[in-house]
């Protein structure tokens, strides 16, 4: 039986007894008054008069202080109870909502952004602009979507595998760079949190996440994120980004365009789509398109177009013999396959040499050079 339970249950065998006792007395001085009116009442029963006199006041005295005490105490429970509830349990609530018809003008994380170039001096003003997602070119909604969450469309907020594999990273590298972050996760962080990274964060993240997804769907998620994303060091959201770079609208982007744009996502304060020589650029559309390829999106000239190389997997034209006639097809066939397949490799074995002395180069001045007339 609980503590509580045993109190409370003392109490009123307590105040039961109180009764008995106040009946007997009130018994006893109505018998004493009723026989000898006249006679005066012994000391003992005066003694015990005046005692329960005093235990009774005394009683009733902590009984009004009780429920005086109760009573502000249910009010101040009531009063704080709710402004807890409502500045942190239905806040992230409320503000989930708001962006169902609202778009802002800035997210938390543009806030914070150009607070940090304000401390270092430069300029605070975002080339930002806003567009509906149904105006968004759909090779660009496909080409972001296959760099930074492939699975966008299937997973509820957050990915475990993601999250996982970002934890191995982070062990391996004894660093917590890596977070797994969905697109929803990124609107959540870029929208309501700070840059911070701990796993505090990262669980108010998920739970963010979640609110967004339930509240939001999918759709109305993509365009945040597509329209909020930065896309360069003053350029935020992909129209800005077409204006910038391309001085086009995002609607009218080219698959190689979109493409460029959709790599930039990964650093866009150190690159732009216009890094045509970044060996880091290069490597970002390789995802995008092995992404796209799995997925049936492009096929071998798609690929081919986009990365500047054939997939591995993908099916070779037969060739034919130097005399023109059908002889020995299938061995030249054969050969050149795995030629080129292991060209293929040789090249993404020297990209990912390069890959650590991407940023280096791209600090680099551009040097534009001319045959030498001499020669």
């Amino acid at each position: 039986m609980p503590n509580n339970f045993k109190f409370w249950l003392k109490v009123n065998f307590f105040v039961y007894d109180l009764w008995n006792v106040n009946y007997y007395f009130k018994t006893m001085i109505n018998e004493v008054n009723t026989a000898n009116p006249n006679k005066k009442r012994p000391l003992v029963l005066q003694i015990l008069i005046t005692l329960w006199i005093v235990i009774r006041t005394v009683f009733v005295v902590y009984a009004v202080i009780f429920a005086i005490a109760g009573a502000a105490a249910v009010i101040l429970g009531y009063t704080y109870g709710k402004a807890y509830f409502d500045n942190h349990l239905m806040r992230p609530i409320n503000e989930v909502k708001l962006l169902k018809t609202e778009n802002p003008t800035e997210t938390a994380y543009m806030k914070q952004y150009r607070e940090q170039l304000r401390e270092k001096g430069e300029s605070d003003t975002l080339i930002w602009k806003f567009i509906p997602l149904d105006s968004i070119s759909d090779i660009l909604k496909t080409m972001v979507l296959a760099a930074e969450d492939d699975g966008f469309y299937t997973h509820p907020g957050f990915s475990l595998d993601a999250i996982v594999e970002a934890v191995e990273r982070n062990r391996g590298s004894n660093s917590f760079r890596s977070g797994g972050s969905t697109i929803t996760q990124q609107v959540a962080k870029n929208f309501f949190l700070t840059p911070e990274k701990s796993f505090e964060r990262k669980f108010m993240e998920i739970g963010y996440a979640l609110l967004l997804e339930k509240y939001l769907g999918k759709d109305r998620i993509l365009e945040l994120y597509l329209n909020y994303a930065q896309w360069g060091k003053n350029v935020f959201g992909c129209e800005a980004a077409a204006n910038v770079y391309y001085r086009k609208s995002s609607a009218n982007l080219t698959r190689t365009e979109a493409a460029r744009m959709a790599a930039t996502l990964a650093m866009p304060t150190r690159i732009t789509p216009h890094h045509t020589r970044s060996n880091f650029m290069a490597k970002r559309i390789a995802v995008i398109a092995n992404n796209m390829y799995i997925r049936g999106q492009i096929d071998d000239a798609g690929y081919l177009a986009l990365t500047g190389h054939p997939h591995p997997n993908a099916e070779q034209a037969p060739v034919e013999s130097d005399n023109g006639s059908g002889d020995n097809v299938s061995g030249s066939n054969s050969d050149r396959n795995r030629v080129e397949h292991k060209e293929v490799k040789r090249v993404e074995a020297v990209k990912e040499v390069k890959e650590t002395e991407v940023l280096n180069e791209e600090k680099k001045p551009r040097r534009f050079h001319r045959s030498n007339p001499k020669n």
